[in-house]
């Protein structure tokens, strides 16, 4: 592993809460590096008000629009895993067997063995890079396997949000769950569905 491709906090499951806001700094900075191309852009037909530089005007209102739509994604998304963290003891799962990665930043795995029963999972990497190269070896894992969790990779850092992959098919068994799992998996956020794509 390249020293660049290592985290700037702990990654040994002791403290996700820098992994989290390295996440939302990260995204706020990324932000604004592009609010400020797009709202020059946008802003400069105000400023000259020359109708020919419209076209320019409207790519950077359309840019600024996608960057806050983008900002509030992976905001979102870091605050579905804070919960998760807050919620549940984080432990250290693995190994991990890749199933399948979507084009998408998206991943279909397994956490630990076939033999062990648990599911496989569908999920996402809020740093958009798909399934990490080094997840594969365990990752520290806060949730519950019926409805999904959250994931910090070692040493890279990155953090996963997952839940079943055959959602459908195991709705008989989150309704079967003790009331203590279901009340746990609520305050978690993750007794529904969740829309990987978002």
């Amino acid at each position: 592993m390249q020293e660049e491709d290592r985290a700037p906090y702990a990654t040994d499951g002791t403290d996700v809460q820098d992994a989290l806001k390295h996440h939302r700094v990260k995204a706020l900075k990324r932000f604004a590096k592009r609010e400020a191309v797009f709202g020059l852009m946008w802003l400069q037909i105000f400023v000259t008000r020359t109708d020919y530089l419209l076209p320019l005007a409207l790519v950077g209102f359309l840019g600024l629009l996608i960057s806050m739509l983008r900002l509030w994604s992976s905001l979102s998304w870091s605050r579905r895993c804070s919960r998760l963290f807050r919620t549940y003891p984080v432990v250290y799962r693995g190994p991990v067997q890749q199933v399948s990665v979507d084009r998408h930043n998206g991943f279909t795995v397994r956490i630990g063995r076939e033999s062990s029963g648990s599911p496989t999972m569908a999920g996402v990497n809020l740093s958009g890079k798909g399934w990490p190269a080094g997840g594969s070896a365990g990752v520290w894992f806060a949730g519950d396997d019926l409805f999904g969790g959250a994931a910090l990779v070692p040493v890279t850092g990155e953090l996963l949000f997952m839940q079943p992959y055959d959602w459908p098919l195991t709705s008989e068994q989150r309704a079967n769950a003790p009331a203590d799992r279901i009340a746990k998996a609520r305050q978690a956020g993750i007794e529904r569905y969740v829309s990987l794509r978002s």
